[in-house]
């Protein structure tokens, strides 16, 4: 196998397991949490963060050094749409992530009632959003692959 198809095939399972795992997380964060899927949403996200992490690198491995010239990508709007979409994703993601672990700080701490059904919602909406952005990603990914100019 080449470094240029290893490159993309960790790139498209990276890829999948981000989208997996934030559907896990937005399944997970219903009105039945329990103490059991607190934790588990706490690991779900660390996986969810390892992802991303991979999806980056292996997407800069392919910009940089094994796809295109670095240029294709660089001065293409797509790109950076996509980019910038991925990041917008990620800072959106810090809010769940930090009620994830205020909430696990409940279980420790020994409190009966972590949350409130308001607030598990509103973690809901979030994640709903971030899968909302990510389901834009692979429409600027496959435009960009066929060299669509936006606006023509």
């Amino acid at each position: 196998m080449s470094v240029t198809a290893f490159v993309a095939y960790v790139h498209v399972m990276a890829i999948l397991a981000f989208a997996m795992l934030l559907s896990a997380e937005f399944f997970l964060c219903n009105e039945h949490l329990q103490p059991g899927h607190v934790l588990l949403l706490g690991h779900v996200d660390l996986a969810f963060l390892c992802a991303a992490a991979t999806v980056l690198v292996s997407g800069g491995a392919s910009v940089l050094v094994v796809g295109r010239s670095p240029w294709h990508y660089l001065s293409s709007p797509l790109f950076w749409a996509k980019f910038a979409t991925f990041f917008v994703l990620l800072v959106v993601s810090i809010y769940p992530t930090l009620r994830f672990v205020a909430w696990r700080r409940g279980l420790v701490a020994g409190r009966d009632r972590i949350t409130s059904g308001r607030e598990i919602r509103r973690v809901r909406r979030v994640i709903a959003v971030e899968l909302a952005l990510l389901a834009l990603i692979p429409l600027f990914s496959s435009m960009l692959a066929r060299d669509v100019v936006p606006g023509s």
